[in-house]
């Protein structure tokens, strides 16, 4: 019965990266010179700062070209890096110049010379993000491709819309008990694929999320890694208190990741003691106290403090697909499953909250009991 004891389970909200309050803004042309190749560069995707290393319009100053002649896979120039900034005309130190009849296939990407990813040819890249609990490091691969172009009809600069190759995880939580509170100090996903390689479409990457074959697609993703229940990617930060009945509040530390299957954790490895997950997971790292005079019911000690500990909910039955953010809204008041078996004699996720509910059984109520009296006496009649 253990695993129905949890009232709610983590919620994801797929969308794309693009949405009301994260548009990119019109990029303004320039005049670059007549016959010099330059680029007007554009990120599909947010505008606003993140805690992970995201490209976006506004920080992209560099860039990676490859230049095809048009249809074939004959280099025109390689690996050239092209400079500028947000709303202007990005250039190369040495000029590169449009041949005078044939046209060119571009293909682009960022961040060049980053350690987490493998540069195979100009369309193939093997990506492994950086484990560990600094999501900061994780690397948000863009990628840009246009064909068919020539200096009549793009001599004030190509346009290039990169587009996020990588999904990224938010996580959120809220408390809807208004007997718990709750000590929160970080989050993580676990058993995944720790690398996995992206290899460019054929279509085109113009028009910013409209018109057919923009869109990046988990096919585009392979050689993954194996998924191991040790590859985990954390988030950890100053506590935070949610406090009884609290609504949403955010999780720092947003990451890009591979985009990868997803299957949920059903249950433990085996029946051993501390045996660990059998499938995917987003876990909180938390304490659990009664709301009205900080009781300790969940969690550990540490010099007369609580302590947190890894409460775990599975995910899975979909793909992260590239180029969209998942968020994760995880209801406290559930409790969550420890993350290792607690050797109880089989391999079923174990709740936190597992017989912590103060409940009443047997509950009965007396009967009536005949209490015998003396009979009380007739008063004689008047004389």
């Amino acid at each position: 019965m253990k695993k129905n004891n949890l009232l709610i389970l983590a919620v994801a909200a797929l969308g794309f990266a693009a949405c009301a309050n994260d548009e990119t803004t019109a990029v303004n042309e320039k005049l670059a010179e007549s016959n010099a190749i330059s680029f007007r560069a554009n990120v599909n995707g947010h505008m606003r700062a993140s805690s992970v290393a995201e490209v976006t319009t506004a920080n992209l100053t560099s860039f990676t070209v490859n230049a095809m002649v048009a249809s074939t896979t004959t280099p025109y120039f390689s690996n050239a890096v092209y400079t500028g900034t947000s709303g202007g005309t990005y250039t190369c130190s040495t000029p590169y110049y449009w041949p005078a009849s044939e046209s060119l296939d571009f293909y682009a990407y960022a961040p060049a010379g980053n350690a987490q990813v493998t540069y195979t040819d100009y369309k193939t890249f093997t990506v492994t993000p950086a484990a560990g609990t600094d999501p900061t490091g994780q690397v948000d691969l863009v990628y840009a491709a246009t064909k068919g172009k020539n200096k009549d009809s793009n001599s004030a600069g190509v346009a290039l819309n990169f587009r996020h190759t990588g999904a990224k995880i938010v996580c959120k939580v809220q408390n809807t008990s208004s007997t718990l509170k709750f000590g929160v100090e970080g989050w993580k996903v676990g058993y995944l694929s720790p690398s996995g390689t992206f290899t460019y479409a054929d279509s085109n990457t113009d028009g910013n999320n409209t018109g057919s074959g923009t869109t990046l697609t988990f096919g585009q993703w392979g050689s993954l890694g194996t998924r191991s229940v040790n590859t985990e990617y954390a988030s950890t930060f100053t506590k935070k208190v949610i406090a009884a009945s609290a609504s949403e509040t955010a999780l720092d530390g947003e990451m890009i990741l591979v985009p990868q299957a997803l299957t949920a954790a059903t249950d433990y490895a085996s029946t051993e003691k501390n045996a660990k997950l059998n499938g995917t997971f987003i876990a909180v790292k938390l304490y659990i106290l009664n709301a009205a005079n900080d009781a300790l019911i969940a969690g550990g000690v540490e010099a007369g403090s609580p302590t947190t500990i890894w409460a775990i909910w599975p995910i899975g039955g979909y793909n992260w697909e590239p180029g969209k953010k998942y968020t994760y809204t995880i209801d406290l008041a559930g409790g969550g499953y420890y993350e290792q078996n607690n050797n109880d004699g089989d391999d079923d996720l174990d709740p936190l909250l597992e017989g912590a509910e103060i409940k009443f059984v047997s509950v009965t109520v007396d009967n009536w009991t005949d209490y015998a009296t003396n009979p009380i006496p007739v008063p004689a009649p008047a004389p």
